[in-house]
């Protein structure tokens, strides 16, 4: 803690020394003001206390003079207050203890305005008693004693004028003296204070400018700096010695994170080529699914054109078996890659009527088909597989006959292709082994009569990039009566349709 403390204590011993030197100057001058002011205050007390007691004798001597001659009664009260008043003076006169001829001349003025108030307290009362002759005679006496009063005053005054002066010549040479001290330590103080103000700046921000020059290249990109050295035992060493810490850390991270980029970079490289060979299985894999159409109807079909072809005229043949040529052409050739929901529906419409054909009125067929929702692209031949289920697992094993409705609608957010029959329908856990079929080397390579359910459903789910089999496909089924299948396009979710 003493090291932390070094900044703050030469902080505080500038100030301090600041302060120290301000405040003996401002007292130094202060105390010679007030010397310079008492030496003139003295002078000018001396001169008023003698012209007030002048101006008292004189008023005294006008009042006795004015009651005397009219009997005034204005005159006679201003009497006794000035009587009053020169009492205490002459008292305070008498009892001066000095023996210097001022002192001597004071003392002989106080006895004088005894002598004065007497002839004059004689003069009014001998005027009260109407006697003339006596209080002229008092009144004579009064007036020549206060000529000789203001005589000593007018002495004791010419004698302060003298005392003054020279009083002043010291005056003003202490002045010149205590002017030129002043101006000694005011400017000694400006210089100390410029002194100091550069010196501890200078120790100050020194040290830190460095610190700011190594910070500056640091922050530019310059991180091999030399170690900052500072010599105080102060808090900028402190700041130093943790900002040189700072820069070997950062030094040391940059690299790290250099290294760890380089790694990333190379992770990156290795992570495309694993997308890349992803990519090139999951075709791969979409080419596999789409091989396995089953070719148990190539078989059945071409068996029953044969026997049509023997039982009918040429012309209905060639027509069916356009059909039949359409049928696996459409299979065979668009197959690798995606077609329009419109091609869909046509494929279908060509296998219903080679069903049509087979099987007469064995199966009956409705399609609600909404024209705006035809251009969106699909992969191929999910539909159709959808289709044969619904005849082969529902319908072709009634003993009645039966019917599958087919149906494109939208919906919020996916457009849904519905086939529906009335036929013999599924249980539960047939529906869940179905919808439990996940993209999988076995799965694949299973060939059960669900095959082509498992097909679509797989393809879809690579097409759309979809985890869930719900988000492709719904089954609703029972027992006895009927199949429902939604299988549903999303609109704009994943894949390459999104």
């Amino acid at each position: 803690m003493q090291v932390l403390r070094g900044l703050r204590k030469r902080l505080l011993f500038y100030y301090l020394v600041i302060t120290l030197l301000m405040g003996i100057t401002s007292l130094y001058s202060y105390y010679s003001a007030r010397t310079i002011i008492s030496g003139f205050s003295a002078i000018f007390a001396d001169y008023l206390y003698l012209n007030d007691l002048y101006s008292d004798v004189s008023s005294l001597e006008t009042n006795v003079e004015k009651y005397l001659a009219t009997r005034s009664s204005e005159a006679i009260l201003e009497y006794y207050n000035l009587s009053s008043r020169l009492q205490e003076k002459s008292a305070k006169l008498a009892g001066e203890r000095g023996y210097d001829k001022n002192s001597l001349m004071l003392k002989d003025i106080g006895n004088m305005i005894q002598s004065l108030l007497d002839e004059a307290d004689a003069a009014v009362n001998a005027k009260r008693g109407r006697i003339s002759s006596q209080y002229l005679a008092h009144f004579t006496e009064s007036h020549k004693v206060a000529g000789y009063i203001k005589q000593y005053i007018n002495e004791l005054l010419y004698n302060k004028l003298q005392e003054g002066s020279q009083k002043y010549d010291v005056i003003r040479g202490n002045m010149n003296v205590i002017s030129f001290i002043n101006i000694f330590i005011i400017l000694g103080s400006m210089g100390l204070n410029v002194f100091l103000a550069v010196y501890f700046t200078y120790k100050m921000t020194g040290p830190i400018i460095e610190l700011s020059s190594s910070a500056e290249r640091i922050s530019s990109g310059d991180f091999d700096v030399d170690p900052v050295l500072i010599e105080t035992d102060d808090e900028v060493r402190v700041l130093a010695e943790a900002f040189n810490k700072m820069a070997v850390s950062i030094k040391n991270y940059i690299d790290k994170i250099k290294g760890q980029a380089e790694m990333e970079k190379r992770l990156q490289e290795q992570e495309m080529q694993n997308l890349m060979m992803k990519n090139l299985l999951k075709d791969a894999r979409l080419k596999f699914l789409q091989s396995q159409i089953n070719p148990h109807f190539l078989f059945n079909t071409l068996n029953a054109a044969s026997q049509l072809a023997l039982m009918e005229g040429a012309e209905k043949t060639a027509v069916f078996i356009e059909k039949v040529a359409n049928l696996f052409r459409y299979n065979l050739k668009r197959l690798d890659r995606p077609v329009t929901l419109r091609d869909e529906i046509e494929h279908v419409r060509t296998y219903l009527y080679i069903l049509k054909t087979r099987f007469g009125d064995k199966v009956q067929f409705t399609l609600d088909i909404d024209e705006s929702l035809l251009e969106l692209e699909v992969p191929s031949t999910i539909v159709q597989p959808l289709v044969e289920n619904a005849f082969i697992h529902g319908i072709e094993g009634l003993e009645r006959n039966g019917r599958i409705d087919i149906k494109v609608k939208k919906q919020s957010d996916y457009i849904a292709v519905v086939i529906e029959d009335d036929g013999q329908g599924m249980e539960e856990s047939a529906i869940r082994s179905i919808l439990n079929s996940e993209v999988t080397e076995d799965r694949i390579e299973r060939h059960v009569s669900g095959i082509g359910l498992h097909n679509v459903i797989n393809r879809m789910m690579l097409f759309y990039n979809v985890n869930r089999v719900s988000d492709v496909i719904e089954i609703y089924s029972r027992k006895n009566s009927g199949t429902r299948v939604i299988l549903k396009i999303p609109l704009a979710k994943g894949g390459k349709n999104a």
